[in-house]
């Protein structure tokens, strides 16, 4: 039997706090002291704690549905910070979705073991 895609298991949500973990501790902010981009890039990592820190809240509380939803968030504000390059993550598109594809390897993958679909989720709109 396959693995049920319309229930948020323990396994499913250790996956994405896992990976959302990884995530915020590669994340460094880019910008210079003193930028608005800096506090733009500040605001955007609060945030992305905030909504971690509320998806093991509510994974304790046995609430896996908005568990699920907030580690989704949080990593959504890593993308984007990362995607806008207020944060510096290494060209790393495994944990985030940045805005140019790595080039596709010498065997004809497409050169991110995601195959460019972002951390095991729906196909990115505009992106195949």
């Amino acid at each position: 039997m396959s693995e049920r895609l319309d229930v948020v298991t323990d396994e499913r949500m250790d996956k994405y706090l896992d990976i959302t973990a990884r995530a915020l501790a590669k994340a460094v902010i880019a910008p210079p002291e003193r930028s608005f981009n800096r506090r733009l890039a500040e605001s955007y990592l609060d945030m992305a704690k905030s909504y971690y820190a509320d998806a093991k809240h509510f994974r304790e509380e046995g609430d896996y549905v908005t568990a699920f939803a907030a580690v989704n968030y949080a990593h959504a504000w890593l993308d984007c910070g990362a995607r806008t390059g207020l944060f510096d993550v290494g060209g790393d598109d495994v944990l985030f979705t940045l805005f140019e594809r790595s080039r596709p390897s010498t065997d004809g993958s497409s050169g991110s073991p995601r195959g460019a679909r972002g951390c095991g989720g729906p196909p990115v709109r505009g992106r195949r």
